[in-house]
């Protein structure tokens, strides 16, 4: 009889490590970027601000030597014909866009929504007196810069909202804004800066605009001087989690 018992305890005791040593397999993480999740997550169809950030991307530019929209559904065209690249944050060759005064982007047919998200990783190489817009949209987002400072703005064509932020210096900073019919909320590197109140009715008032990349309209048209990367364009709110996990990439 106690040779039964040993038996059976040895048999659950060896079901029971291989159970274990299975489900630490299975929950191992996936590394690529906008998929890492758990692969528990993915067979109870959990997610997490990592596996998001794809929902309600309409671009995502990576400027890693190229002008291609990595979702397929938003063009970039140089001002002039020709870009200059630069290394990016992380020192790698070729994986940013530098402009140098002289040159931008046109971005045409983006679609417009109540609920947006816009991000981008800058690095200034000027100081500028003037409000000098580097990523705007004459109906949507508008990122600038004036002095040592950032501000994030939008405007519909009858609205304006702004957050300005504090001296940044010229090192590479993560920018990141939301809207939506409530409020214009502001981020640097994954924290959040200000907030200015959406007014009642403020749009927006098309389906689609342009956005302008390195240069801007402001008392005509001005070319900034720095370098962008990764630029990403939401027709959604990120949460501040999402903003935060795009801030350490």
């Amino acid at each position: 009889m106690k040779k039964h018992i040993l038996i059976f305890a040895t048999i659950a005791t060896t079901v029971f490590i291989s159970c274990s040593k299975e489900k630490l397999q299975t929950t191992q993480p996936d590394v690529s970027i906008e998929t890492k999740m758990t692969s528990s997550s993915q067979r109870q169809g959990e997610e997490t601000p990592l596996t998001t950030l794809g929902n309600g991307l309409l671009g995502l530019f990576t400027f890693n030597g190229t002008l291609s929209d990595a979702t397929n559904q938003l063009t970039a065209t140089s001002t002039v014909g020709r870009v200059i690249y630069t290394a990016d944050r992380k020192g790698v060759v070729n994986q940013a866009i530098k402009f140098n005064g002289n040159y931008g982007l046109d971005i045409p047919n983006v679609p417009l929504a109540t609920n947006m998200s816009i991000s981008v990783w800058v690095k200034t190489d000027m100081y500028t007196l003037e409000n000098l817009p580097f990523v705007n949209s004459p109906q949507s987002f508008s990122l600038s810069q004036m002095g040592n400072k950032y501000q994030m703005g939008y405007w519909n064509g009858i609205n304006g909202q702004y957050v300005v932020s504090g001296n940044v210096g010229s090192k590479w900073h993560h920018i990141a804004a939301t809207r939506s019919d409530k409020a214009l909320s502001f981020y640097i590197d994954g924290k959040l800066i200000g907030s200015s109140p959406s007014p009642v009715g403020s749009g927006p008032y098309s389906l689609v605009s342009e956005y302008l990349v390195g240069y801007g309209y402001n008392n005509g048209y001005q070319y900034w001087e720095g370098s962008l990367d990764d630029l990403r364009i939401y027709n959604r709110v990120l949460s501040s989690t999402e903003l935060l996990n795009l801030a350490k990439f």
